[in-house]
């Protein structure tokens, strides 16, 4: 190898480093994870249909939602956290890849027998979206719909402000979701027996999901699956 092509590769490497799939640490050439990542909080089967997490964990009331089921691949917790953060907030997208990956293998495990018409996902107030740059949801709808071979369309809008939800109670969070989405008027005349899967970062209580199901029903959707890279789990968010 020449000297200047020795030292490009170098320059690349200082320029371009191998990121952790996961979280976005820089790691050495020949690993996928960092050491954090290598043993994330992944959702044993059998799941709990209402809540997501493992039947062994689950620590639901067994409440019916709108949406017909939840499915993740991980826990809110621990590495995916900090993942989920950077990928939201640090602008990191190339960690849509591998959660979308994550999640699309949820989706054929357990939906796998499932047609869905289309795609969508949890909108952004437009305030928030330009400010961001970019909708976590979308994107990893997007991502998802490719693999599934399913439309990904743009079916709800957001009406009203909710704030910050992370410090909110449960009961808080499903007052302030009551009423804040609507289907776009593009679409309420297409969603007529429609079976729609509907993708969002991380599930809390299940409230902004909720709504939006009611409302992709209200107009006429006989079904709504959602999947989701994380959610949250009382037993598991003890420290």
């Amino acid at each position: 190898m020449n000297v200047f092509k020795s030292a490009l590769i170098t320059f690349s490497k200082a320029l371009f480093p191998n990121r952790c799939e996961l979280c976005g640490e820089v790691i050495a050439l020949d690993l996928k994870v960092c050491k954090s990542c290598e043993n994330p909080p992944v959702i044993q089967p059998p799941l709990c249909e209402y809540c997501g997490s493992s039947e062994t964990e689950c620590s639901c009331k067994k409440h019916k939602h709108e949406y017909k089921q939840i499915v993740a691949p991980y826990y809110y917790k621990d590495s995916l956290v900090y993942a989920i953060h950077r990928y939201k907030n640090s602008e990191m997208l190339f960690l849509a890849d591998r959660l979308s990956e994550d999640i699309y293998k949820c989706v054929k495990t357990y939906y796998g027998n499932i047609s869905f018409d289309m795609v969508t996902y949890v909108p952004l107030r437009k305030f928030r979206e330009r400010k961001r740059g970019f909708n976590q949801s979308e994107l990893l709808a997007r991502k998802i719909s490719e693999k599934l071979g399913a439309p990904v369309l743009p079916l709800l809008v957001k009406i009203r402000y909710t704030g910050v939800q992370h410090h909110k109670s449960a009961m808080e969070r499903k007052a302030d979701a009551f009423g804040s989405y609507d289907v776009s008027d593009k679409y309420k005349n297409r969603l007529d027996g429609k079976t729609i899967l509907l993708i969002d970062d991380v599930k809390t209580t299940g409230s902004t999901l909720n709504e939006c199901a009611k409302m992709l029903k209200i107009y006429g959707a006989k079904s709504v699956y959602c999947a989701v890279a994380a959610i949250t789990n009382n037993k598991r968010q003890q420290p």
